[in-house]
């Protein structure tokens, strides 16, 4: 479950290290899905140790990003940061790309101090204001 982070507006999560591609990808949408039920609108997604026993291939990293965005579709202004180990964090950026073509606020990093620094310059919009009737 979300676990508060060393600050207050970002919720951190740490699934596991050792999980199939298809388990981490599940346990990161529903951190979204969690996240926002709870009020929250910066997420870190932390599998900096990760060492699962397969490699994110392009295809499943832009159909994560697309699973990712449509997950925190609800919540516009909604951040994300996922950590992953240095050596496969896509140096295209290539998440980062599709993220924001989508309106998703995302992007990838090697290290936790990084995903943090930037959740916190993330801007928070306030949330829409309910239609009249």
């Amino acid at each position: 479950m979300p676990e508060p982070s060393p600050s207050a507006d970002v919720v951190r999560i740490a699934p596991g290290d050792d999980l199939p591609l298809h388990a981490a990808r599940a346990a990161t949408t529903a951190a979204i899905h969690s996240t926002l039920a709870a009020g929250g609108r910066k997420l870190l997604v932390d599998f900096h140790g990760w060492h699962g026993p397969e490699r994110p291939s392009l295809a499943l990293r832009i159909d994560s990003v697309f699973e990712w965005a449509d997950a925190a579709s609800t919540a516009p202004g909604f951040a994300m940061a996922l950590v992953m180990p240095p050596q496969l964090v896509d140096p295209g950026r290539i998440g980062f790309i599709i993220g924001h073509r989508l309106a998703f606020n995302f992007d990838v990093f090697g290290s936790v101090e990084e995903a943090l620094a930037w959740l916190e310059t993330a801007p928070v919009p306030n949330p829409p204001e309910p239609a009249a009737d």
